[in-house]
C-alpha cells in the first residue's frame, strides 16, 4: 500500500535543496572585477602585449584620425600593405577572424574560459538585393554553427542589412504611406528575416536584432515584435534591442512587456546605452526637432539600472542580455540576481561584451557561474572596416575606459614578471 504523504514529502525535499542551493549562492563572493590574473588567463604574454600597445595606441586621438581619414579608403582601394597593417592591429584586438572557420579558434579559447560567443557579421551599408541575401545567407551559416556548437548561442541581425534605409527610414513615422515598390520591398524584408528567425527556432539559437537610429528604429521595433509574437511562445528566441540612451526606452520597454503579456508571447530584450549620441543630436537641431536623446549621462545611467531592475524583476517572462561595459551596472545585476534568489546561471539572464574590451567583467562573470558571452564580430578587413573606425575613435573619446583597460593590462603584465622572477 503506497504511503500518504510520500509525495509530500519528496517536496518538500527539493524545496529544501532549492532553499540549500541559494543560501550557498547567498554565501559564495561576487565576481572580483580587479582579478587581472582571471581577467587575462585566456592571453598569451605575447597577446597581452599586443593589447596593451593597441590601448596605449587608441588614446592618440591623432592615430584614430588618420585611421578614419586614410586607413579606410588605402584598404578600399586596394593599396599594398594597407589591409595587412590594419589586420595585424586593431583588426586583431576587435575582430574574431574574417569568417566563421577563421574564426573557430577564438571562439573554442573564449569558450574554455566558459564564456560563449555571439557572433555578429560585420556587414553594413549595404545597398543591393544580392548584399542583403549574402548577409541572409551568412546569418543561417552562422545559426547552423550555433546550433551545432555549444561555444556560440546566439546570433546577430541587423535589418539595415537585409533591407534598404530608406525603405526603414520612410516606414518609420508613415507605416501606412507606401506605394506598391516600397510594399514588395517590405515584405522581402519580412521573408528575409522569417527565414532567419525560423531557423533560429529550429536549432535553439538566440537572435540579437541590432538597434539602429532613431529615425528608422520604429520600423525594426514593429518588425521585431512581429518575429518575437511568431517565435517566443515556447521559448525566447528573437530579442530587440533597448538603447537607453533614449529618453523614451525605458517607457518603452515596459509597453513592450506589457504588450507581450497581451498577444501571449515572450518579451526578448538586449539591454545597451547606444551609439548614434553625436548623430542624433546634430539630426535633431539640423531639422528642428527635439533630440531622443537623454539629457545627461547620469540620466542615461539611471534608465538602463532601471531597465536592468525590472528585466531581473520579470525574469521568467523577459529574457535579456546585458550588453554594457559599465562596471556598477555589472555589479547591480550581480547584486539583484543574489538578492532575488535567481541562479547565476539563469537562461534568461546574460551578460556580452565586446570581443576584445572590458574582459575583466566577462571573464569574472564566466569564471564564477554567470552566462557571460563575447560579442564577437566577424568578416573580411573590408567588411568590417567601419566597425574598427568606430571602437578606435571610441576608445580614443572615453580615456577613463581606455585607461582603465591599459592599466590593468599593465598590472598583469608584472604580475607574470613577478611571477616568473620569484621562480
Amino acid at each position: 500500500m503506497k504511503k500518504s504523504g510520500g509525495p509530500v514529502k519528496k517536496f518538500s525535499l527539493a524545496k529544501d535543496l532549492v532553499k540549500g542551493h541559494m543560501e550557498d549562492q547567498r554565501k559564495r563572493p561576487l565576481p572580483d572585477f580587479d582579478d587581472t590574473e582571471t581577467t587575462f588567463a585566456h592571453l598569451s604574454d605575447a597577446d597581452l602585449k599586443h593589447s596593451g600597445r593597441m590601448f596605449s595606441l587608441m588614446g592618440k586621438t591623432w592615430l584614430t584620425d588618420i585611421m578614419s581619414a586614410l586607413g579606410v579608403p588605402a584598404v578600399k582601394m586596394g593599396l599594398p600593405g594597407a589591409a595587412w597593417g590594419v589586420k595585424n592591429t586593431v583588426y586583431r584586438q576587435f575582430v574574431g577572424g574574417t569568417s566563421l572557420v577563421d574564426a573557430l579558434p577564438t571562439i573554442e579559447k573564449l569558450y574554455e574560459q566558459n564564456v560563449t560567443s555571439i557572433l555578429d557579421y560585420g556587414a553594413e551599408a549595404k545597398s543591393s538585393t544580392e548584399d542583403y541575401n549574402n548577409f541572409m545567407k551568412e546569418t543561417l551559416r552562422g545559426i547552423e554553427f550555433s546550433g551545432e556548437a555549444p561555444a556560440a548561442n546566439a546570433v546577430v541581425v541587423k535589418v539595415t542589412a537585409l533591407a534598404p534605409d530608406s525603405m526603414l527610414t520612410h516606414l518609420n513615422d508613415a507605416p501606412l504611406d507606401f506605394d506598391d515598390a516600397t510594399l514588395a520591398q517590405l515584405q522581402v524584408t519580412v521573408k528575409r528575416l522569417d527565414a532567419i528567425c525560423a531557423q533560429a527556432e529550429k536549432r535553439g539559437v538566440h537572435i540579437y536584432i541590432d538597434g539602429e537610429e532613431s529615425w528608422m528604429q520604429n520600423t525594426i521595433d514593429q518588425l521585431a515584435d512581429r518575429m518575437m509574437a511568431r517565435y517566443n511562445r515556447e521559448k525566447i528566441i528573437v530579442h530587440n534591442t533597448f538603447q537607453l540612451y533614449r529618453h523614451d526606452r525605458l517607457e518603452f520597454l515596459k509597453a513592450s512587456h506589457e504588450k507581450a503579456r497581451r498577444e501571449g508571447y515572450k518579451l526578448g530584450t538586449k539591454l545597451v546605452r547606444g551609439a548614434y549620441m553625436v548623430k542624433e543630436n546634430a539630426r535633431a537641431k539640423e531639422m528642428g526637432y527635439p533630440t531622443p536623446i537623454q539629457p545627461s549621462l547620469e540620466a542615461t545611467h539611471r534608465d538602463f539600472n532601471e531597465a536592468l531592475r525590472y528585466c531581473i524583476e520579470h525574469v521568467n517572462e523577459i529574457s535579456s542580455c546585458v550588453g554594457t561595459h559599465n562596471e556598477d551596472s555589472v555589479r547591480l545585476m550581480t547584486e539583484l540576481i543574489r538578492d532575488n534568489d535567481i541562479p547565476r546561471n539563469h537562461p534568461n539572464i546574460r551578460c556580452a561584451q565586446l570581443f576584445g574590451m572590458s574582459d575583466n567583467l566577462t571573464f569574472n562573470l564566466a569564471a564564477e557561474g554567470y552566462n557571460a558571452s563575447k560579442y564577437l564580430v566577424y568578416g573580411p578587413v573590408s567588411e568590417v572596416l567601419p566597425y574598427l573606425v568606430r571602437r578606435a575613435q571610441e576608445n580614443a573619446s572615453v580615456t577613463g575606459e581606455m585607461g582603465r583597460e591599459l592599466k590593468m593590462i599593465r598590472k598583469e603584465i608584472e604580475r607574470r614578471r613577478s611571477k616568473a622572477t620569484a621562480k
